[in-house]
């Protein structure tokens, strides 16, 4: 085969395994899912209440700083960025950056078009001629309205039209309603609500509020779920949203290794977790879900590797044998004749005891897509989304909460648990990795009177900065993804550890006998 026919398979290799590892970490979010969340995010400026004295009362306590009656309703609300979660900082941020930003009255006129939008659409999903927009409105009360961050009511139900897409079938794209929602609100309460244009949002400024938004959700992929239900922490105020449940095939339409591994880790990952959390709660349900999966995972990793670990461990007893043969060509790293002789004798080593020193690259290639599903599994679950174990929530990154200050201070953060979890994964991963050099290492002090050999040792010093390589970036990638996988390295190592001591032991029991 010719040089540029195996450059081109190898790169077409590359994209192919590229390409099918992309699934592997796509959001299981829908458009629906993705509107739910930015809702969360910005769920308007509006608190509502029975009275007008109510709503007075609550502007004074400071929960607005502009009180009115929502149109043909017997409604009040005080309205004020203070209850609008992230919304505030983004207009802090467009100020900051020179750009115009929109009124407190443009914000109220925005929340009376989301609230008219969600009644006209329980009025569809009603199907009932008997309700009708007008006779909900004339009975609508606080509780009926409700609010994202209660998880009840007309807004949480429908306040993510604001940012889905219109009622007709064929488009229901995102963004699609709040681009016509913010027209309405223009055409309907200037001159009435609102006194002037300007009070409005400029072209810059809904760039600007489109892109952080954006952005904000950008990190949320934690949408696979097999049932419909409230998951999630989001947005400023860490509000739950509605996820709608992921489909086996929905789940191939991201990839073949999506539909192969992810969804199936996700939906044991779910499903374990529901039957756990009834009798130990959440959290700890959460962990033993991991650590079954965990479990479940490298245990048939290892049964699809067998043969190659195999290979590996009789590599690893034949250390003494190889010391001996590179003692005898101490000078192989400059002599051509000795180098092609040690080469020789490794070989006929090799072939003797039927063992391809390749197969340990095999066993690397089959378990970094695992892995990669595995992540993408965890980083996808709506379950570990939702919940905490010991304070810390399993969808948030060791990172996030070890770097945020404000946590030390605060015992019921995380933040202790998130430190003690990083340092036994840490240390588990570095046992793990270290081991099988320690115990050749042992093997090897038995043939060391016998002569060293440079380039053997030059060899084995590369190997060796290869591991801590390798273990760097696995406790850097532990630090930064979610903690869920944190956990996941530190049941694996522990499964590593055990793996090479027992195979460790039947090797040397052979030995003997």
């Amino acid at each position: 085969m010719k040089k540029s026919t195996k450059i081109g398979l190898g790169i077409g290799g590359l994209l192919l395994g590229t390409l099918l590892l992309s699934g592997c970490t796509n959001s299981f979010c829908s458009t629906v899912d993705k509107a739910h969340i930015l809702y969360a995010i910005d769920h308007g400026v509006c608190e509502y209440y029975a009275t007008e004295d109510e709503a007075k009362a609550a502007s004074e306590a400071g929960k607005g700083n502009f009180v009115g009656k929502v149109p043909n309703t017997n409604i009040y609300y005080a309205a004020g960025f203070s209850n609008s979660g992230n919304l505030q900082k983004i207009r802090a941020a467009a100020d900051k950056e020179g750009i115009s930003v929109p009124s407190i009255k443009y914000y109220v006129a925005l929340d009376n078009v989301v609230l008219d939008h969600a009644i006209q659409q329980k009025v569809a999903d009603a199907n009932d001629p008997s309700i009708t927009v007008e006779s909900i409105k004339s009975t609508l009360t606080v509780e009926e309205i409700g609010s994202a961050k209660e998880n009840s009511g007309l807004l949480y139900d429908y306040g993510y039209l604001k940012f889905y897409g219109t009622n007709a079938k064929e488009s229901k794209k995102l963004w699609e309603n709040w681009i016509s929602f913010d027209n309405e609100a223009r055409t309907t309460y200037i001159g009435t609500l609102i006194d002037d244009v300007a009070e409005c949002p400029n072209s810059d400024y809904l760039s600007y509020y489109k892109r952080q938004m954006t952005n904000n959700i950008s990190s949320y992929r934690s949408c696979l779920a097999i049932s419909n239900g409230n998951y999630g922490k989001y947005g400023a105020e860490e509000i739950e949203v509605q996820i709608q449940s992921k489909s086996y095939g929905y789940a191939w339409r991201n990839g073949p290794l999506s539909g192969l591994l992810v969804w199936p880790i996700g939906a044991l990952i779910d499903v374990m977790t529901v039957s756990f959390a009834k009798g130990v709660g959440q959290g700890w349900a959460q962990l033993l879900a991991i650590l079954i999966v965990t479990i479940i995972v490298r245990a048939l990793m290892l049964v699809a590797t067998f043969k190659q670990t195999a290979a590996s461990s009789k590599m690893q007893e034949l250390q003494p044998e190889l010391a001996k043969i590179q003692a005898k060509y101490p000078n192989s790293n400059t002599n051509q004749y000795e180098k092609q002789r040690l080469a020789m004798e490794t070989q006929a080593l090799y072939k003797k005891h039927k063992i391809n020193p390749l197969t340990s690259i095999l066993v690397m290639i089959v378990q970094f897509p695992v892995f990669i599903c595995v992540w993408g599994a965890m980083q996808g679950s709506a379950q570990l989304s939702s919940g905490e174990f010991l304070h810390l929530n399993l969808a948030t990154s060791i990172s996030s909460v070890l770097t945020n200050w404000s946590n030390w201070a605060h015992p019921t953060s995380g933040v202790w648990t998130a430190l003690v979890l990083f340092l036994l994964m840490s240390g588990a991963q570095t046992v793990a990795m270290l081991l099988p050099q320690w115990l050749n290492a042992a093997k090897k002090k038995k043939v060391a009177k016998l002569g060293r050999n440079p380039a053997q040792k030059e060899s084995d010093n590369k190997m060796k900065w290869f591991t801590y390589i390798m273990l760097a970036m696995i406790i850097f990638m532990g630090f930064s993804l979610v903690s869920a996988l944190g956990v996941y390295w530190l049941v694996g190592a522990l499964f590593s550890i055990a793996q090479t001591l027992i195979t460790h032991a039947i090797m040397n029991r052979k030995k003997h006998k």
